[in-house]
């Protein structure tokens, strides 16, 4: 069956979706299992010191992908796609025959491992095999079926077995696993590795032959074949990290990462249910299954969004709506005492609804499409390492921080770092909507869109230290 250039695209898109799913139960499966551990008769015990492992420990555990993005450049996507499945189904099938904390605590790590090692796979591989066109709404797509994940094992953990969870949430990236057997190889990948010939014809099967997407080709394998010059692996690598075209994007790589974390995002998602008890002093059921079933309604909310607006302009919206929150959860939870704690609850509740708009899962898109090619295994291995440290910091310290600070504190933290993040990057980042990754490579190299256009805002905007070099 011979399949069009729009179903090969959708066919690699889609089955990173598939994955997505069961990745989503991966990240709200600590908080089903911290509940149903602390609450239910098992005969698996958890004290607040190794709760707060199975609750950060994916970010430790995924620290070794940090390779992935050499095996990436080595082996290609398909392979790193198989490989990221592999690891969740197998963190899947070990913390359903886990009789024990230790034995959790692994497929905990295999999921940690999986699910940084997919994020980073799948984000590089639509950039490079989607058209600009459909690139954002697939990459917000992921983040929706995230949610959908992340939102059904909330709530299918009220009502079944943690065992049980995991045969459901494990079947998705099984079909993924299969399908990525069927992927096309990546022509920016193939071009990097100098197949010319098995570039283009992979680039016409995933793009077909328009007037956009022969330009697109030809300045994809210009650009390789300019850069012919060999040089060893330490000057290769310094040369690199003193690069302007490096090391900007990094820096904003940097701050778009730590928007999910330390603005609040993951420890909400993951804490929700002790956050909620320590406002208003019980569990309320009704404000827990509010906050997992908006989670995913307003993924879907924002994949529209971006069809419509820039991916930063959603982005600023969204962040903007959840400083705003958890400011005024940090306010309210301060004056518990003399105002009414519920107030701090439709805080966070207010909170998921605007942190689900875009700011959860832009920065992961927009970091994706800065770093040039040509620095994705060095910056692909920056991502990883980024993401693992961000995810095992906030979750490790909320626990202890809760001690220290109270949870007005916590609020206030996250809400001064979220101010940050609003004016570096409404100042600093560039809006990629529609930008081919020739196009924000040479933004990073000259500082603004070589094919000017006077309704993009971005035009102009200066980056971090512009007039160097």
């Amino acid at each position: 069956m011979t399949l069009s250039p729009i179903a090969r695209q959708f066919l690699v898109a889609g089955s990173t979706h598939l994955a997505a799913l069961s990745a989503g139960g991966v990240i709200a499966y600590p908080s089903v299992l911290l509940e149903q551990l602390k609450y239910n008769e098992t005969m698996i015990k958890i004290d607040l010191h190794k709760g707060s492992w199975i609750g950060s420990v994916h970010g430790i555990a995924g620290l070794p992908s940090v390779f992935l993005p050499f095996i990436m450049q080595n082996q290609g996507r398909r392979f790193a796609f198989i490989l990221s499945c592999l690891f969740i189904m197998s963190g899947w099938i070990i913390t359903y025959l886990a009789q024990n904390i230790a034995t959790l605590i692994i497929g905990e790590c295999f999921h940690g491992l999986g699910t940084n090692c997919l994020i980073t796979t799948t984000f590089l591989s639509i950039t490079e095999m989607v058209s600009p066109v459909y690139r954002n709404s697939c990459l917000l797509l992921y983040g929706a079926v995230q949610a959908f994940g992340i939102s059904s094992a909330g709530i299918l953990g009220r009502y079944l077995h943690w065992k049980t969870i995991g045969i459901i949430m494990g079947s998705p990236v099984l079909v993924a696993l299969l399908i990525g057997f069927a992927w096309p190889e990546s022509p920016s990948w193939l071009a990097y590795k100098r197949r010319f010939s098995e570039c283009e014809k992979c680039f016409v099967k995933l793009r077909g032959t328009d007037a956009d997407s022969k330009k697109e080709l030809k300045a994809l394998l210009n650009t390789q074949r300019e850069d012919v010059k060999k040089t060893s692996g330490f000057q290769d690598l310094r040369k690199t990290i003193v690069s302007r075209d490096f090391y900007v994007p990094a820096l904003h790589t940097c701050v778009l990462l730590n928007v999910l974390y330390w603005c609040g995002g993951m420890p909400v998602i993951i804490y929700s249910s002790d956050m909620i008890i320590k406002i208003s002093g019980k569990m309320n059921v009704e404000v827990k299954l509010f906050m997992d079933i908006v989670f995913f309604v307003g993924y879907i909310i924002a994949t529209v969004l971006v069809r419509y607006f820039s991916s930063k302009k959603v982005m600023l919206f969204s962040l903007i709506g959840t400083t705003t929150c958890m400011m005024g959860a940090a306010i309210f939870s301060y004056f518990s005492v003399r105002l009414n704690a519920d107030f701090a609850l439709y805080c966070l509740m207010a909170f998921q609804s605007f942190l689900c708009l875009g700011s959860s899962c832009i920065g992961f898109s927009l970091s994706s499409e800065i770093m040039p090619v040509k620095y994705r295994g060095l910056g692909g291995s920056l991502y990883v390492v980024l993401i693992c440290i961000f995810h095992s910091s906030c979750l490790k310290a909320y626990p202890y921080l809760c001690l220290f600070l109270n949870i007005w504190g916590v609020f206030l933290i996250y809400a001064i770092y979220g101010t940050f993040s609003i004016v570096f990057i409404w100042k600093y980042v560039p809006d990629t909507t529609h930008r081919t990754l020739k196009e924000i490579e040479d933004y990073y190299a000259f500082g603004c869109f070589k094919d000017r256009d006077d309704d993009d805002e971005t035009l102009s905007k200066a980056m971090i230290d512009c007039e160097g070099n």
